[in-house]
């Protein structure tokens, strides 16, 4: 499970995209990850988003891009806004996987690289996240190498002080040349013990021995984040994600690491994974206690029926008992299932008539067409759904072939265009008086009634011979 991440301030994000469908994903993705924190603004082309930016450069954190426009194709319109607007991070979101586009874009400054339909909401939010953090990041590195020149004492200051541990080091022999106060505090070494050592001495490898120190974004000159395993000096793990910069300075060409310790971020994710885990267990729990609660109902009415005297008695808990088992068997449906908010409809509806069958002992002289595809209910549709295919199929059993002792009952669903269709029906003998006894109808039929209601569905009931036939139609 992506675990919901809260902005600390409100963050305005350009989306620069001309389909909609993608500008709204990105809305929702967005929005599901930090819905407080988050504003929106939206472009769909590099010309509207020039104009836009020099109305309201100053107040936009990150730019998200799509590379496709009608004004711009490939890199043009990200060089475009980068050269007016340097200072504003940019996240690439491209239908193309091309990864020399990629390593060019990111070259020239992009922050990050999705391939749409590759990534998710917390993916989404994170990159934009860390882009500007990053962002930041290095304004305020730009910012220290200006004061370094001007005033030794105040880059000290804001080096000594940043919130994230920075490290500086040799590119050649990689040996530590200055680092401040979070470094010593993240991995529990002195500053004397850390100047001088390798960078590398830093690294865990998968075996336990030091990883490539020289991991390819410093080695190619590109400051691509990479997450890695530390050590601290008692031998502790720390997952760190590692931006590098390598620069010249008096003459030696040295790296500049800012470090980002995800190592409670991670500890937190598994913690909530497992949390989830834990709920899963129990909701099947819960599933598997109600499913076998209903199904001792149930059981108990069967043997009342058998043992009842008045046929009209017996019928009428046979129904109720009919009734129980499809709510029972949503919950036994959910508790096989690998979710717990949705259940197949053919497994179902299968088990479901099956029961009526052996219930009220029918053989194969009612045959069954089921076409409902590979569809899923969530619960609280298919309780209801449920137990109308139960009364609807109760009616046609005991009163659609009194004259003719064969025939077929239906049930037939489609989703088109956010409209759950569903029909049900039988080709008996129909209600040809159905008009007059509307007044006075049966407990099944108002059930059927009050169970439309709760769905908010349109009922259709068609009693014309050949057959009944119900329609269920609502919003899904």
């Amino acid at each position: 499970m992506n675990a919901r991440v809260v902005s600390v301030r409100v963050k305005q994000i350009l989306v620069v995209e001309d389909n909609e469908d993608d500008s709204r994903l990105f809305e929702i993705f967005l929005k599901e990850a930090d819905p407080s924190g988050i504003r929106l603004k939206h472009s769909m082309t590099i010309s509207d988003t020039l104009d836009l930016l020099r109305e309201y450069g100053d107040e936009v954190d990150c730019i998200i891009l799509d590379l496709s426009l009608p004004d711009s194709f490939g890199l043009d319109g990200f060089e475009t806004i980068k050269k007016a607007f340097p200072k504003i991070p940019i996240v690439i979101c491209s239908g193309t996987e091309d990864e020399n586009m990629a390593m060019e874009a990111l070259q020239a400054g992009g922050q990050d690289y999705l391939i749409k339909g590759r990534f998710d909401s917390h993916l989404l939010f994170r990159s934009v996240l860390y882009a500007i953090e990053r962002q930041d990041m290095l304004s305020k590195l730009e910012e220290q190498a200006f004061l370094i020149k001007e005033n030794e004492q105040r880059y000290r200051l804001l080096f000594e002080h940043n919130p994230h541990p920075i490290l500086l080091y040799n590119f050649d022999s990689e040996r530590i040349l200055d680092l401040n106060q979070e470094t010593e505090r993240i991995y529990g070494y002195d500053r004397e013990e850390l100047l001088g050592i390798k960078f590398s001495e830093l690294f865990v490898g998968q075996a336990g021995v030091e990883e490539d120190r020289r991991y390819a974004p410093v080695q190619n000159g590109k400051n691509i984040p990479e997450t890695h395993v530390h050590r601290t000096k008692d031998g502790l793990p720390l997952l760190m994600e590692i931006t590098s910069y390598r620069f010249q300075l008096q003459g030696k060409e040295v790296v500049l690491a800012i470090l980002v310790d995800m190592t409670k971020w991670k500890q937190s994710e598994d913690s909530l994974l497992q949390s989830l885990r834990d709920k899963e267990a129990l909701l099947q729990e819960i599933h598997h206690r109600v499913k076998n609660n209903l199904q001792i109902m149930a059981s108990l009415l069967n043997l009342q029926a058998n043992y009842a005297k008045n046929k009209e008695v017996t019928r009428e808990l046979k129904d109720t008992e009919s009734r129980i088992y499809s709510m029972s068997l949503v919950h036994n449906e959910l508790y096989n299932s690998k979710s717990l908010a949705e259940i197949g409809l053919r497994s179902y509806v299968d088990k479901l008539l099956d029961n009526l069958w052996n219930v009220y002992g029918i053989g194969s002289e009612i045959k069954r067409e089921i076409d409902v595809g590979q569809l899923s209910l969530a619960v609280e549709k298919a309780l209801p759904i449920g137990m109308m295919i139960n009364e609807i199929a109760t009616n046609s059993i005991k009163y659609a072939y009194q004259e003719k002792k064969q025939g077929q009952f239906y049930i037939k669903a489609k989703f088109q265009n956010g409209v759950f269709l569903l029909v049900v029906g039988d080709d008996g003998k129909g209600i040809p008086d159905y008009p007059q006894i509307e007044s006075k109808e049966t407990l099944g039929l108002q059930l059927i009634r009050i169970l439309s209601k709760q769905l908010k569905a349109k009922l259709d009931i068609n009693t014309a011979a050949p057959g009944t036939r119900f329609q269920i139609e609502f919003s899904y």
